[in-house]
């Protein structure tokens, strides 16, 4: 068989801004892959079915990739060939470290590949987003540093992101007041659908005076640092606890810690990895599962079956004017 096209999705070089399309990030066309004779050396060939797109790819960018390769991200393939027992031509498998590609050769050498096993029959769209990466950083995050007792408060700044609108769910159901932040209107709605007790958009609503409206906060899961984090902390009740998880900006000088002093506050930034070696991961996969089949646990997906949408998919998600979990679906 002739090489097979298999545009990819290149790393150039890191940012600690946001990334460019063209000069951070390169979309090449004229990459082939010989899907019959690819050397697998032990590993698999597998066709792609869906990519995510999570901002945990800038970071990556930075601490991970080396330039001129592919970005990896958390990626689903259907098995096309296997020289590994584990695997079979046919299997739907899931990796963090799927290159940004139609077709892919995976290895276990280089990161972790389960099997999916979808009996529920959910969107496989759904194992890059709610059942992956964002869905279990949220799960085991909350279960793991929130200590979350029923009616005490917690407010979520990016509450409709894809880990947002998961800790925003899971306090609700234990019981928790819900506040939560987002930066349009549309993802006020979602937040207000989600069961959220008080949603507003930042960018119209102050932050501190709504929070003061709304009682003293307990748990502040933190998305974005910076001069929010030291409002907050300000709101924020004694022996109060904070879980940060990628922040988009700076931790924000010293009285944000002059605070936690004075409020003997917990703070607890965490990896998933790092959250999962420690604590196990809750029963994320089963328990979140049963959530999503029987409707308990909502999501929002952006699709797009363009691999080069990729890139702006990225920029989107880390200024925030996504309005749901990029996704890339292949046919």
């Amino acid at each position: 068989m002739s090489p097979t096209r298999n545009p990819t999705i290149i790393f150039v070089s890191a940012t600690q801004g946001i990334p460019v399309s063209g000069e951070h990030l390169v979309y090449r066309q004229d990459i082939t892959i010989d899907i019959d004779n690819e050397p697998l050396n032990g590993g698999i060939l597998t066709k792609t079915v869906a990519l995510g797109i999570d901002r945990w790819l800038s970071v990556r960018m930075v601490y991970e990739y080396k330039p001129n390769t592919p970005v990896l991200g958390c990626g689903i393939g259907v098995v096309l060939r296997s020289e590994n027992p584990k695997f079979q031509v046919g299997d739907h498998v899931e990796t963090r470290h799927y290159p940004f590609a139609p077709y892919a050769v995976l290895s276990e050498a280089t990161g972790p590949i389960r099997v999916l096993k979808n009996d529920v029959g959910l969107p496989w769209t759904a194992y890059v987003g709610v059942l992956g990466l964002a869905g279990e950083t949220a799960w085991v995050g909350y279960k793991a540093y929130t200590e979350a007792k029923k009616g005490e408060t917690i407010y979520v700044s990016t509450g409709a992101g894809g880990v947002g609108s998961v800790v925003c769910q899971l306090a609700k159901a234990e019981g928790l007041r819900v506040i939560a932040s987002a930066g349009s209107d549309s993802k006020v709605e979602f937040l207000q659908e989600i069961g959220v007790d008080v949603a507003f958009n930042y960018k119209k609503q102050d932050v501190g005076t709504i929070l003061k409206e709304n009682g003293g906060i307990d748990i502040y899961w933190d998305h974005v640092g910076g001069k929010t984090l030291e409002t907050v902390m300000g709101c924020m009740n004694k022996y109060g606890r904070i879980v940060y998880s990628l922040p988009r900006e700076e931790w924000h000088g010293n009285k944000s810690f002059i605070l936690a002093l004075v409020k003997n506050l917990t703070i607890n930034g965490f990896t998933i990895s790092d959250a999962i070696a420690k604590f196990g991961d809750f029963h994320f996969e089963s328990e979140v599962t049963k959530l999503v089949k029987e409707g308990k646990m909502k999501f929002r997906e952006e699709p797009s079956d363009q691999l080069e949408d990729a890139m702006k998919m990225l920029v989107d998600c880390l200024v925030g004017t996504n309005e749901g979990k990029g996704v890339i679906v292949f046919a």
